[in-house]
């Protein structure tokens, strides 16, 4: 008896790997990519070098970037979603006490996913503790309450509006229950103007509304009118006039006056979202009082026609400027009115002498500074005019006004538009000397980075050094920034950089920023330009890090690695959507044929058989006629035939029954099964009893079903009927699917004496489609989907024993 302790298993032994069986699922994962690592478990294994100094230590990966606290909130969230028992209260409670003391601390507004962990913990918290307070004081939901005020521009989850009605309710709750009703209402006062806040902020005004007028009339304090000016820039974001107008008049019946303030705070909130039609006509409102527009609001409503070009209200603004004896920041934006209609920079020029000697005269002492100067440079960059802001600049050094951080910024901002990078490097060191407060100079640095990754020649070393700037002052990437970096580092193969930068940013991205860095190694992997070892690493990387990518991109991953001839992959990434705790991102019926279909294509029976023991242990997935036509085909395609009629059976008497593909598939089963010529005539006894319409296809299935067991003359008795029982000629595809069944070069042949003697022209036609010799099968037409199959199937073995024998040689050399 032949040993089984072959060269390989020698190998294992000696290399201390572990050893697997043919049809073990281990042994696919050891296989794939024995000479390819698993990015996030890069191998640590020191060697011995020359004069015996060991290498440098391994690099670690960085750890998750997480918002402190909120590792516990998500970890609670996948338990309570596989229903698994959850972390003891009292951690909870701290863990998000921390995540909103240190949104808090560092001011930045929640991500959206960030909303729904907080929620979910807060209602489990309310529901599972029995003592009032669960854990939080009332110091922590009102810290949590205000960081809720601030947002992301556009943000508007209907999560975050629930999240500060919880918090709102409870702290309400709880001051019902103080011992003193007045107490109770000057501690519910204190919670109003964050929620209020919150809700005219999020489309709620309506609501806000409600409880402004409540608490009005319980006797609000006089310092609360910020209330009304809440209400009424909610109102204009939502562009209800006559809400507006109802808030005005309730004000006025409340004794409260549509004063100057309140009129400037409406009007502003038109500017900003640049509606110029309700800022005029709200301009000209009556104000209480006979109040007229602040000098602050006129220098707000210039700037606004300045960018919505209405020159002819604008100079009407600048009258009334020029005639309340103007500041300088009403001056300033006069001279950018006078740059935005045309006039040049030496004009500019003229009337800023103009300006001085006025002032002079009139004992004020108001001369142009570097803000003056940044304004017209921010004035020209939004015109896109890049020579104007240079000579802006010139300007500035000819009065010997010195340049500020914000003109460096300014200077970046239009040299990276106009594509001049070299001049933005060199801007950037300038601006090295200056110190930027806020982060302000962060976005123009993403966009430079930006920039220097989608330049046609890419200077690794001037990217790599922002990065390393950035990354000191923890300053967040933006994700289009995180995408170009991430795509630089995979091509160079810099796996751990890719990493580093995912496990730093990607976690405080919201689901939409994560969708779009994700798409970026989604399209690496479809891109064919790059091998399938970089696909595979980036897939790999995106499932560690991404794991709420949803089945259909999994899919389509999977797809695309059928396409490469890699069908262990693409079984590894079915596998991980099998795996998934969630139900939405498991594998469906239709996931299952794709896969199936996909593995038929190459013939692989190792994945063959993993994936069919999966879908036996699935209880959630019930087969349906596709799915069964699937695992025919997948069978009948690895040489397993007879198992492959057995699912014809279960598909007979099914309540959904066959369809014609599943008909079409069972004939070709029956080609090289076993008396399969059998099976084929009970079929066709089948469909000519129930007077089914035999198509092109199952005819042709027909007679390759017979032509493969040999019954020649039959088959070719049938092809002269064609026309008669199908209603088509027998053309190239129904010839040379004939010539393909027929098994053996005696029968070939045969037919191919006969095709010549019966249809002399289609056989040259036959030979211009090509031809190939399947592993172990004699040499057939490229003539139809079977035979194009087979071509896969073959090309997919020789890339299999290619790998395989790279893994040998550089075994061999180890």
């Amino acid at each position: 008896m032949r040993s089984h302790l072959t060269r390989q298993v020698f190998r294992q032994i000696l290399h201390n790997e572990p050893i697997t069986h043919l049809q073990c699922y281990a042994q696919s994962t050891l296989r794939q990519y024995r000479k390819q690592r698993v990015p996030l478990c890069l191998s640590s294994t020191l060697r011995r070098p020359l004069f015996g100094f060991s290498r440098k230590p391994p690099r670690e990966i960085k750890s998750t970037d997480l918002d402190q606290g909120h590792e516990q909130l998500i970890e609670l969230c996948n338990l309570l979603a596989v229903k698994a028992r959850p972390p003891p209260a009292h951690k909870i409670a701290k863990a998000f006490r921390d995540f909103f003391y240190a949104k808090a601390n560092s001011r930045s507004p929640l991500e959206d996913h960030q909303f729904q962990h907080a929620i979910t913990a807060f209602k489990h918290l309310q529901k599972e503790t029995g003592d009032g307070s669960f854990g939080l004081t009332a110091e922590d939901l009102q810290t949590a309450l205000k960081a809720l005020t601030r947002r992301k521009p556009h943000q508007q989850p209907e999560s975050r509006v629930e999240l500060a009605r919880l918090l709102f309710e409870e702290l309400r709750l709880r001051a019902d229950k103080t011992s003193s009703e007045n107490d109770s209402f000057v501690y519910e006062r204190l919670d109003l103007a964050p929620y209020v806040r919150i809700l005219s902020q999020s489309g709620n005004t309506s609501k806000a509304w409600e409880l402004v007028e409540e608490y009005w009339k319980r006797g609000l304090m006089k310092d609360s009118l910020t209330l009304w000016h809440h209400l009424l820039r909610g109102f204009a974001r939502e562009g209800k006039e006559d809400e507006i107008l109802q808030t005005i008049d309730l004000m006025r019946a409340n004794e409260v006056a549509f004063d100057v303030d309140a009129h400037q705070a409406l009007t502003l909130a038109y500017i900003r979202l640049g509606d110029l039609q309700s800022t005029k006509r709200w301009y000209v409102h009556p104000i209480d009082s006979e109040g007229t527009p602040s000098a602050r609001l006129n220098v707000m409503i210039l700037k606004l026609c300045i960018n919505q070009k209405d020159f002819q209200w604008g100079q009407d603004i600048v009258t009334k400027i020029l005639d309340q004896n103007p500041d300088k920041d009403a001056w300033d934006v006069i001279f950018q009115w006078a740059s935005a209609k045309g006039k040049g920079v030496d004009e500019v020029e003229r009337m800023m002498n103009v300006m001085i000697e006025t002032n002079t005269k009139t004992g004020n002492n108001i001369r142009p500074d570097i803000y003056t100067i940044n304004e017209l440079i921010d004035l020209a960059n939004k015109m896109n005019d890049s020579y104007t802001a240079e000579r802006y600049v010139a300007l500035a050094h000819k009065w010997k006004i010195p340049l500020n951080a914000q003109t460096c910024l300014l200077q970046l901002d239009y040299r990276i538009n106009i594509g001049d990078l070299d001049g933005a490097r060199h801007v950037y060191k300038d601006l090295q000397s200056y110190e930027v407060s806020g982060g302000k100079d962060v976005p123009l640095i993403n966009k430079l980075i930006l920039a220097l990754c989608n330049a046609k020649t890419q200077d690794y070393g001037s990217i790599m050094g922002l990065v390393e700037d950035l990354t000191e002052r923890k300053a967040r990437f933006d994700p289009a920034t995180v995408s170009a970096l991430c795509l630089l580092h995979l091509k160079r193969n810099e796996l751990h950089d890719v990493i580093d930068l995912l496990q730093t940013h990607a976690f405080h991205y919201d689901i939409e920023e994560r969708a779009f860095v994700r798409d970026t190694f989604v399209n690496f992997c479809l891109d064919r330009n790059n091998n399938t070892a970089m696909a595979w690493d980036a897939y790999t990387i995106s499932r560690q890090i991404f794991t709420e990518t949803e089945r259909d991109t999994r899919t389509k991953l999977m797809n695309e690695f059928f396409a490469r001839k890699r069908s262990d992959m693409a079984t590894h990434v079915f596998g991980h959507m099998r795996q998934s705790p969630f139900p939405h991102r498991r594998p469906t019926a239709d996931t299952y044929t794709q896969c199936l279909e996909g593995i038929a294509k190459q013939a692989d029976t190792n994945s063959m058989e993993i994936v069919h023991n999966m879908l036996k242990l699935d209880s959630e997935v019930e087969p349906d006629t596709r799915l069964h036509n699937a695992l025919m085909m997948v069978y009948s395609a690895c040489g397993q035939h007879d198992r492959s009629l057995d699912f014809w059976d279960d598909i007979v008497y099914s309540r959904e029954g066959p369809t014609y593909d599943s008909i079409r598939i069972a004939l070709r089963a029956c080609q090289l099964t076993p008396f399969g010529e059998r099976r084929a005539r009970d079929i066709w006894r089948r469909l000519q009893r129930f007077e089914i319409e035999v198509t092109k296809e199952i005819y042709e299935a027909y007679v390759a079903a017979l032509a493969g067991q040999g019954l020649i003359a039959e088959s070719t008795e049938l092809v002269g009927m064609m026309e008669k029982e199908a209603g088509h000629k027998p053309d190239a595809i129904s010839l040379g699917v004939l010539y393909n069944a027929s098994p053996g070069s005696v029968k070939k042949a045969q037919v191919e004496e006969w095709i010549k003697a019966n249809y002399p022209g289609v056989w040259d036609e036959l030979e211009s489609m090509g031809r190939l010799r399947p592993r172990g099968r004699d040499e057939i037409f490229i003539v139809d989907s079977y035979a194009r199959d087979a071509a896969s199937a073959s090309e997919a073995a020789l890339q299999a024993k290619s790998v395989d024998d790279e893994e040998d040689e550089a075994e061999k050399w180890e």
